[in-house]
């Protein structure tokens, strides 16, 4: 008979066992008639039947390094299993080594009160039961076999003993018949002599066992050369590393961040974020990209926020963080199920929330911001976008001095424009009036305190902390993920990517698709205007007239989104505590920079044809992809809907009245870049 290349026929009996080199067949029909010619089913252990939720064995000693305290304990514990086994096999011929001896050849460079080598065993069997959980790519084999009714075991080349893996096996709801471990009998499964023991221990011959496992050598190519009918079934990680819909140019620099070595510290976010993603594309083998965008880069995005958030405010010995709407709704959710200390709650705060009460004592400043940004739209329609409480009065009063239907598109209608708004300064500051005291009244009842709370939120320019400052008279403490080079900056406003543009690399990536950025913030949630104040002294909140169906597009892909959101949160909340913020940030540099620069097909086209959020200030139908900006020589194009040249005439004159010279042409730069991406 002759054998291909990812093929052997082994006789069991007088049945053939057909065994191939490749994952699980489709066809649980398939895998069932292998499974029924054996008498004994066989799995590998760790990176099989069982998964850490970090990418690396030795990662548990960075934990436990973490954890402890005791510095260069992840470099000793490595370098003591190193000597144990080769003193191990200088005296017994074989390198399968118990924990215990182990620990006896740790050498500490420092003394370590209060952590003995027995605390150190215990807290290494206690980290490894907090990191181990099922495999999600295994179940259904293991479940198949299950209900055949043959013989279980459980393979495994460890120096964990045979008990704790028994007891990891059950905890996980993977019960076996027995454990075989490497170090229990001094030789392994890579050497192929394990399997020997297993089938002598059983009473079976090794044509007649199935094993099941991730390590090419030692749990296929070591167990033919043994008799045994080896089945591979490739890691998850091999896995995720293979499929061409998850961006390998980050996967790659993930790996490398998590595996580093000469001096380097790991990163144990890229190692946990890699461990996730793998279990979730073997849980959901096609995705959406709803589902994938919020595993991948929503998920840390919104938990390293909320964690610096939470890190930052203990340092400030802020009182409340006040989480700004809209963005602030998944950052609450995701705070709650994280359990950080300190207290946060939605806060209602927006541009067009700060904008008519800062017109009271800003009038010639702000005006131009009553202006939107599309060149299509009329000076009415500015007016009917902001839903003032006396918009019908206002509108007949401009009427009668510009044409309330003729587009605002050049200097010389933005000029008319906004002479028409000044000759109304009186009706139009009342108007503000009245907004600023229902503000003022809403700021009240919630309790919110200028010295002792912070506001956070997505950030980039900061026009609303700006503008609640001048309406409040005081600088606020403020929590941004980044701010650009011309914001609104002081000593009580900090940013957890990028600050006032410093980190240009961070710029970059905001400058061609800031919108990648807030996706992972985007809310269902209403979006409020004005408080109206009643006569009673309560506040009535009134809505920003929406358009449905922009909503209704995006309902079920936000909805997807942050429920993946939600479950890197649960995945990566017992390890949260040993990751530090710095760890975050490398992270989500190389997942932003990879998704803008070099997203995959599946990334791109997904992605940007998704409608962009519509809040107060946008105009026109606006996708992700209309402003999106991938590097020249790539794949991809800009989708159709550029912004016009006209527009930006416009809206760069707008700039010079309301902010000035310099301002304006830190706004140049930044469009230049973005439009003439190199």
């Amino acid at each position: 008979m002759n054998h291909s290349e990812s093929e052997r026929i082994l006789n069991l009996g007088h049945s053939p066992l057909r065994v191939t080199f490749c994952p699980a067949p489709a066809s649980s029909d398939e895998l069932h008639e292998l499974i029924l010619k054996a008498k004994v089913v066989s799995f590998d252990v760790f990176d099989t039947l069982l998964v850490r939720t970090v990418l690396n064995a030795t990662d548990v000693f960075m934990i436990m390094e973490r954890e402890s305290g005791i510095a260069g304990f992840y470099e000793a514990r490595i370098r003591a299993e190193a000597h144990a086994r080769e003193k191990l096999n200088e005296t017994s011929g074989s390198p399968e080594v118990t924990l215990p001896q182990i620990y006896e050849s740790l050498r500490l460079a420092k003394e370590t009160p209060g952590w003995s080598t027995t605390r150190l065993m215990q807290l290494e069997l206690d980290t490894e039961r907090r990191v181990l959980t099922r495999s999600p790519g295994i179940e259904a084999i293991y479940d198949l076999a299950l209900s055949t009714g043959k013989l279980i075991v459980a393979v495994s080349d460890m120096y964990l003993s045979p008990d704790f893996v028994q007891e990891m096996l059950v905890a996980n709801n993977l019960p076996v018949d027995r454990v075989f471990v490497s170090c229990a009998y001094g030789k392994s499964k890579h050497e192929g002599s394990l399997y020997a023991e297993v089938a002598g221990a059983l009473n079976v011959s090794p044509e007649e066992i199935l094993h099941f496992g991730d390590n090419f050598k030692a749990d296929c190519a070591a167990a033919l050369q043994a008799g045994v009918a080896g089945y591979h079934v490739p890691a998850l990680r091999d896995q995720l590393g293979r499929d061409t819909r998850f961006n390998q140019h980050a996967i790659e620099k993930l790996i490398s961040a998590a595996t580093r070595s000469h001096g380097a510290p790991q990163n144990l976010l890229a190692s946990a974020l890699l461990a996730h993603l793998s279990m979730f594309k073997a849980a959901t083998p096609a995705p959406s990209m709803a589902a994938q965008f919020g595993a991948m880069y929503a998920g840390p995005l919104v938990v390293g926020f909320a964690h610096w958030l939470s890190m930052t405010m203990e340092v400030d010995k802020v009182r409340h963080v006040r989480l700004a709407t809209r963005d602030g709704y998944i950052t609450e959710a995701i705070w709650r199920r994280l359990g950080l200390s300190g207290r946060a709650s939605i806060f209602h705060t927006s541009r067009r929330l700060t904008l008519m009460p800062a017109l009271v004592d800003g009038f010639d400043k702000e005006t131009p911001s009553l202006l939107t940004a599309s060149t299509k739209v009329t000076l009415g329609d500015c007016v009917r976008r902001l839903n003032l409480a006396h918009d019908t009065e206002l509108l007949e009063m401009l009427g009668k001095i510009t044409p309330l239907d003729q587009p605002v598109d050049g200097p010389r209608r933005v000029e008319a424009a906004l002479k028409a708004l000044q000759d109304c300064k009186t009706l139009i500051r009342r108007i503000a009036a009245e907004e600023l005291e229902g503000y003022q009244a809403y700021l009240g009842q919630e309790g919110f305190d200028s010295d002792a709370d912070a506001v956070a939120d997505c950030g980039w320019a900061l026009s609303s902390q700006r503008r609640m400052e001048q309406f409040l008279g005081k600088k606020l403490r403020g929590y941004y993920i980044g701010s650009l080079e011309h914001a609104h900056i002081h000593e009580r406003i900090k940013s957890f990517l990028f600050h006032k543009g410093g980190d240009k690399k961070w710029v970059n990536i905001a400058e061609r698709a800031v919108e990648l950025l807030e996706l992972p913030f985007a809310a269902l949630q209403s979006q409020i205007c004005r408080f109206d104040l009643q006569a009673d002294g309560t506040v009535n909140p009134v809505l920003i007239d929406h358009e449905p169906q922009y909503e209704m597009v995006r309902e079920v892909f936000v909805k997807r989104m942050h429920r993946q959101t939600e479950a890197f949160a649960d995945f990566i909340r017992p390890l949260l505590a040993d990751i530090t913020v710095e760890d975050f940030r490398e992270v989500l540099f190389i997942l932003f920079d990879a998704l803008v620069n070099k997203p995959t097909p599946f990334e791109y086209h997904e992605l940007a044809g998704l409608p962009h959020n519509r809040e107060y200030g946008k105009s026109d139908f606006a996708t992700i992809g209309t402003f999106w900006r991938v590097p020249k020589g790539s794949a991809y194009v800009s989708q159709a809907g550029i912004t016009r040249w006209r527009d930006y005439v416009r809206i760069g004159w707008i700039s010079l009245r309301q902010a000035g010279l310099r301002v304006t042409l830190a706004r140049v730069r930044r469009v230049m870049r973005r439009r003439f991406v190199p």
